[in-house]
């Protein structure tokens, strides 16, 4: 199971982080890094690194700016490797929660390690060779002593260790979660078209009867137009979006609904020369509000990116 934070982290990315031209039309939260890039685009347009602040305007009032942003930055290889966001706390107190990612050889995510307020959540990943994923371990870490960028492990409690098992067809994919006792604690089937698209996943746990599914449909061009996500994981969720395009296949609206009741309704805008998000529109109507997204770049070999920190 993952920490609250990253809990917390994976589900502002989903909300925040939808479908821009860099990014994916579907943002899965089973992905191992969220939120989903297009790595493609990161590549060709050469983007090293993307800040984006927030601002919020509630109805009747002025925008206000709490300093909230969230950062990514990536390598010569368009590999995410660093990543934070801000959170405010209480008053004027403010929180970062950092992340950074390593990889093997063959472009593998081997190492996700989140730090905040000095606790260190670090995920460990082992593969099969056809690239599904064998082990993951969750450990909580402190830092030893020794001196330079890298980090020095000092101390290490084990959270959790999984090991994965598939069954894999034509159009279907099976998993099978085993926790360190290997007793299984979770089934997951996952859905092909003829296209190798998915269109659905469903994911049924031991414990408690707990799942979650996910259903895609796509548009004529083969475009995502709409999923629908189900789950009992945090209380009852019943939640759908429904994409639209602009002619040049950027996504230009999203719309997403509680059952019948539409929650928001999301604009994008892009710019004109590299074609990338300029900035985020989230109507918000439980809350009377709309989240102001700003984004800038820099650029592989023409902006300097400082190294990251660990």
């Amino acid at each position: 199971m993952r920490w609250s934070r990253a809990i917390l982290f994976s589900f502002l990315m989903l909300s925040v982080l939808t479908g821009y031209a860099q990014m994916a039309a579907f943002q899965d939260d089973a992905d191992i890094i969220t939120p989903s890039f297009k790595y493609e685009e990161i590549r060709t347009k050469k983007i090293a690194s993307l800040m984006i602040r927030i601002e919020e305007k509630p109805d009747g009032k002025r925008i206000t700016d709490d300093g909230l942003v969230q950062f990514y930055r990536f390598d010569s290889a368009a590999r995410l490797v660093e990543s934070y966001y801000t959170i405010k706390e209480i008053g004027d107190s403010w929180d970062t929660v950092r992340a950074h990612y390593y990889y093997n050889k063959n472009n593998k995510l081997v190492t996700k390690r989140t730090s905040d307020r000095g606790v260190f959540d670090t995920w460990y990943y082992v593969w099969y060779d056809n690239g599904m994923l064998k082990k993951e371990a969750h450990v909580q870490e402190t830092p030893g002593p020794g001196i330079g960028p890298d980090f020095k492990i000092g101390n290490q409690k084990m959270i959790s260790c999984d090991s994965f098992a598939y069954n894999i067809y034509p159009k279907q994919v099976q998993r099978f979660g085993y926790n360190e006792q290997n007793t299984l604690y979770e089934k997951a089937i996952t859905q092909y078209d003829d296209k190798k698209r998915m269109i659905s996943r469903y994911s049924h746990y031991q414990v408690g009867w707990l799942f979650s599914q996910v259903d895609l449909k796509y548009d004529s061009i083969y475009r995502l137009k709409e999923y629908t996500y189900a789950s009992n994981l945090s209380g009852e969720i019943h939640t759908s979006v429904r994409l639209s395009y602009d002619k040049y296949g950027n996504i230009l609206v999203e719309k997403v609904y509680s059952g019948d009741k539409q929650l928001h309704e999301i604009e994008y805008l892009y710019d004109n020369n590299t074609g990338l998000i300029s900035d985020k529109l989230d109507r918000d109507y439980a809350n009377s509000l709309i989240s102001i997204l700003k984004f800038s770049y820099t650029f592989l070999d023409v902006d300097d990116v400082p190294p990251p920190t660990n």
